[in-house]
């Protein structure tokens, strides 16, 4: 089972079980919040700002500057040399009240089709947002409403200079953030996203009559604010799921493909792949994306099929 699912198990120690683990493990807890211990993080060399945070009710270490994702014995093992069960036992020498190895076999052998990502970095990651007017002035840049920053729970990342937009599966668990630079046009996605296994939005548009399909995330939500029911595939490459998705939710689609060689492979795919059900925006050449396009612009758009296709279907 991925750790990450540990953030949502509780009772797995108790909180002064986890602290005493803690600095049993020569790590020093440098301030505390309501749920999480706050220290430096071991797994990479961060000494200026504390970067890990410990949950209380689990013992799952998390790192904002890295990202590393550790349940409590892997944290043990790597600041102890440890083995597996030499910190299982370790663990339990600290009064743990449970048989913790029979519950952990047991959370090994349950693989979830998808693991809940932590609610509360989303939340951190949004309130970093209101309170950045960079982030801000990013959005704004994007035409992007605040309305928009709150549904969507947009965040930012000040370390990382990154702003983030959350991924959810198709039955709206969180799952991890897309991120992309404020400065230039480089991403950083949660490790092992399965953006590939879902698409953007649509757990909150699957009971449409219709649906527009779109490439980024920023575009889905910039025709969600002009009153489209929008999804986005989060990249060209359209996966076999994505697809299967895209069947089973609706026999409506509309495909909005960026105007590069790119869109028009994804555009292909899904024509191919979905035939009659399919409709296709062609965008004016001069603009790359719904996101060059002004909110007017989009509620005009004439939705004529693009002909260029026709074949495909015939």
């Amino acid at each position: 089972m991925d750790i990450r699912n540990r953030r949502h198990q509780t009772n797995l120690y108790t909180k002064e079980q986890i602290k005493r683990v803690i600095t049993g493990s020569g790590l020093t807890i440098e301030s505390e919040v309501d749920s999480d211990y706050i220290l430096f993080c071991p797994f990479h060399n961060n000494n200026r700002t504390p970067a890990g945070e410990v949950d209380k009710n689990n013992g799952t270490f998390f790192c904002f500057s890295c990202h590393k994702i550790a349940d409590l014995i892997e944290l043990v093992m790597h600041t102890t040399g440890r083995t597996y069960f030499e910190s299982i036992r370790f663990i339990k020498n600290k009064e743990t009240q449970m048989d913790l190895e029979k519950e952990i076999n047991k959370q090994l052998f349950t693989k979830p089709e998808f693991v809940p990502f932590d609610e509360l970095i989303l939340k951190r990651l949004y309130n970093n947002l209101v309170t950045s007017e960079r982030a801000k002035d990013y959005f704004r840049y994007r035409k992007l409403e605040i309305s928009s920053w709150a549904k969507f729970s947009l965040g930012y990342s000040e370390k990382q200079d990154m702003v983030t937009v959350p991924v959810h599966s198709p039955d709206g668990i969180p799952l991890g953030f897309v991120g992309r630079s404020v400065e230039g046009k480089e991403f950083k996605n949660t490790p092992g996203l399965p953006k590939s296994k879902t698409l953007f939005n649509l757990h909150r548009v699957k009971t449409a009559d219709k649906v527009y399909v779109v490439e980024s995330s920023f575009d889905a939500i910039r025709l969600d604010q002009c009153g489209f029911p929008a999804v986005a595939t989060l990249g060209s490459n359209v996966s076999n799921i994505q697809i299967e998705l895209l069947q089973k939710y609706f026999n409506n689609i509309i495909v909005v493909a960026d105007n590069d060689e790119a869109g028009g492979n994804m555009k292909t795919k899904i024509v191919e792949k979905l035939g009659s059900r399919v409709s296709v925006i062609k965008l004016d050449k001069q603009y790359k994306d719904i996101g060059d396009m002004g909110d007017e612009e989009i509620k005009k758009l004439d939705f004529q099929f693009d002909k260029s296709i026709q074949s495909m279907l015939n």
